[in-house]
């Protein structure tokens, strides 16, 4: 299973990408995406288990991103929603760093560090998504109004704007959803720009290397 670690994380992420959206149109909806992402807050630390002192880290900013995202829930007010998309960002931020260090540490390239650098990629476009929805919540009308983008409901909107992070990370781009502040922008050329380096450059990488690594082990 440690060598599967991150395989668990990937599952997590892909059923919240997956599920969320129709689990919304549920009673209970909201509840179950809570859950998917606690899902994810546990599997995200077992990845890290192996080195104790990230795994602590992990630990308590697990629990300041679950303390965050039910105080909306508690405190229906402005500065709650802007504490809790930024105690989910610097979670997803740790994620990020602390499994990139392990894709990028010395050694032969394994199947579990393709996984990791996967992990990454689809980490980063939810840390997008909630940097976002913090500029929207900071300065409203960053982002052009589309079908739900408007919408005071803030889990229809963090939805909305997880679709263009994810159209942006790709560079996709159906058009739909537009930045107009120069700070939405600019955040998203960079995300577009450190998408497409991301895969060019990196999983590419690893993935040749991976190869090469099984043929000299047939060898």
């Amino acid at each position: 299973m440690r060598e599967r670690r991150h395989l668990l994380l990937l599952i997590a992420i892909l059923l919240l990408f997956v599920v969320g959206p129709f689990v919304l149109t549920f009673r209970h909806g909201v509840l179950f995406l809570n859950v998917l992402g606690a899902a994810i807050l546990v599997a995200g630390s077992y990845a890290l288990s192996e080195r104790k002192q990230l795994f602590r880290t992990a630990i308590v900013l697990s629990a300041i991103a679950t303390v965050g995202a039910c105080l909306p829930l508690t405190f229906p007010e402005h500065w709650a929603v802007v504490a809790s998309h930024s105690s989910t960002i610097l979670l997803g931020g740790f994620f990020c760093v602390s499994i990139l260090a392990y894709v990028l540490h010395s050694g032969r390239v394994t199947s579990d560090k393709i996984f990791a650098a996967i992990c990454v990629y689809l980490l980063a476009g939810f840390v997008w998504t909630y940097g976002y929805a913090l500029l929207e919540d900071v300065r409203p009308g960053s982002f052009a109004d589309s079908t739900e983008a408007g919408r005071t409901d803030d889990v229809a909107r963090v939805t909305q704007l997880r679709y263009f992070s994810f159209a942006t990370l790709t560079t996709l781009g159906y058009g739909d959803i537009l930045p107009r502040s120069s700070t939405a922008r600019t955040m998203a050329v960079l995300e577009a720009v450190m998408g497409q380096i991301y895969l060019a450059v990196l999983v590419a990488r690893l993935v040749g290397l991976h190869i090469a690594h099984g043929s000299e082990r047939r060898e």
